[in-house]
């Protein structure tokens, strides 16, 4: 089995050398434990540690805010981006007036080049890898479970057809263990969830791979920590809680 490596330091070892290629896995969590960060970084170091090329889809942030952020733990989108290896797509969330609004405006302006595709970006750069962040996007954009769970089946089928490992970011309220499961984690190749637990008077972050179809895991507890250069698990270790 094919694998694609994370580059993220005591990840693919506990993967047992990397996701499996091709397929989609989920990266849960609750706000500010770092599912972002991990896209980021497994996006980062396709390009930067493997010469593969990927696609950001960002719905909640602008594309220099990405930028920002991965400046922060030294990684150089731009400098990815001009070699054609990073490609950062914004998919901005509209009310049905807001959308209204933008095709008038589209119409008007329909002399300036139309914005390109996510399957035009991927086919553009070869992309590889790609990350959605969030899937929250079709929540907003398709109101009822049918049409949200099709759109949502649709855009798995796509990214694997054109042969990427995608990572999927997703909201989790509580910060827990155990999740209660949404149409995503159902359709979705893999689920890690990122938590905190409680020891003593301050909380650690955790990292747990819950499924990845396919492949072994090690679906054991493991302490994970954000440095200055980016996401750290440790393997080996167990959380101080669960000692």
């Amino acid at each position: 089995m094919e694998r694609v490596k994370t580059g993220i330091p005591g990840v693919d070892e506990i993967l047992n050398g990397g996701f499996v290629k091709g397929n989609v896995i989920i990266i849960s969590g609750s706000p500010g434990i770092g599912k972002s960060n991990f896209a980021m970084q497994y996006l980062y170091n396709g390009a930067a540690m493997y010469g593969e090329a990927g696609v950001y889809v960002t719905v909640e942030d602008v594309p220099e805010k990405i930028r920002e952020y991965a400046r922060d733990f030294g990684w150089d989108f731009e400098k990815y981006e001009k070699e054609g290896k990073l490609s950062i797509v914004a998919q901005p969330i509209y009310s049905d007036e807001e959308k209204e609004k933008r095709k008038e405006k589209e119409r008007a302006l329909k002399g300036d080049a139309k914005r390109e595709t996510l399957v035009e970006t991927i086919k553009r750069t070869n992309a590889k890898r790609v990350v959605l962040d969030s899937v929250t996007l079709f929540k907003y954009l398709f109101k009822d479970d049918m049409s949200r769970r099709i759109n949502l089946l649709n855009f798995i089928n796509m990214v694997k057809e054109m042969g990427c490992t995608t990572l999927m970011v997703a909201e989790q309220h509580e910060s827990t263990p155990n999740i209660m499961y949404t149409d995503e984690h159902f359709l979705a190749d893999g689920l890690v969830v990122l938590f905190w637990l409680q020891h003593k008077d301050r909380q650690e972050r955790c990292f747990r791979v819950i499924k990845m179809r396919g492949s072994s895991v090690n679906p054991s507890i493991r302490p994970m920590d954000i440095l200055e250069t980016g996401i750290v698990v440790y393997p080996t270790q167990v959380p101080l809680s669960l000692e």
